[in-house]
């Protein structure tokens, strides 16, 4: 079949098969004819039909086609034929799981990434409502300052917490509306933004990561919320909340330009 195969679609004479065959032995060309038909009976074919190996009477076989070969050789492996579309679906299937994992998985990273761009988008807005209301009390408070100051002939030695409620009872009606004002932006402007800022990065663990300080701003906010929330709310004579180096927390400087600048280089 070798010899049949390599030489199709061509035939290959009688003799030369039978010298290739029997190099050594001297060989009838009945011998042959056995041969063939024995090997026809094995692919499942036959004199009559030849649709593996053809007869050309005087001149000697030829395989026309190889690929039918092939088929009649699937067919004498039952067995593997009944495997093959198993292994072939179970392929299949396994490669759709493969697919689907590496789709979730990238799906979910998408995911957290927009998450986290997201996050930090929100936080750079709260960041500069903060610091907004933070220039309107500055204002504000330097206004009041010097009311103080004008009215009972001092200069201010102490930090502005303490100075403002060393004297919030001496206040004037028009120093008093001043104080509220500056009461009004803490209250509101600076809460709500601090707050919105350490939900943002208590919800999102991996704005750390790209952020780096952002860390040392939950923590500040974090103390600024609790100074809040047990000493500004209690006492009137506070107009306006400060933490820093003193309270060992201070505000990291270089979180603003942290944030803007993963911001420009998305």
């Amino acid at each position: 079949m070798e010899l049949l195969c390599a030489a199709s679609p061509e035939a290959i004479g009688k003799q030369e098969l039978i010298e290739t065959l029997w190099p050594e032995s001297v060989v009838s060309e009945h011998s042959l004819a056995r041969l063939i038909s024995y090997v026809r009976h094995i692919l499942g074919d036959d004199g009559d039909a030849q649709q593996v190996i053809k007869t050309y009477r005087g001149i000697g076989f030829c395989v026309p086609e190889v690929r039918p070969l092939y088929n009649q050789i699937d067919r004498l492996h039952p067995i593997r034929n009944r495997w093959l579309p198993f292994i072939t679906k179970k392929f299949v299937v396994s490669l759709i799981g493969v697919v689907l994992i590496i789709g979730l998985i990238t799906g979910y990273q998408y995911y957290q990434q927009q998450r986290l761009s997201k996050a930090i988008i929100r936080i750079s807005l709260h960041q500069d409502n903060t610091y907004t209301a933070f220039t309107a009390q500055v204002k504000r408070r330097n206004e009041l300052v010097e009311m103080v100051e004008q009215r009972l002939g001092i200069k201010r030695q102490q930090q502005y917490e303490k100075f403002f409620a060393l004297y919030a009872k001496q206040f004037t009606q028009q120093e008093a509306f001043v104080c509220e004002q500056i009461r009004a932006i803490t209250a509101a402007g600076l809460l709500n933004n601090n707050q919105a800022i350490v939900d943002e990065i208590t919800a999102t663990p991996g704005i750390v990561n790209v952020i780096p300080q952002s860390k040392q701003l939950q923590q500040h906010l974090t103390f600024w919320l609790n100074k809040y929330n047990s000493i500004f709310i209690k006492r009137r004579d506070m107009c306006l909340l400060y933490v820093g180096v003193e309270d060992g927390v201070p505000y990291p400087s270089g979180v603003d330009q942290e944030v803007k600048k993963w911001l420009l280089d998305r």
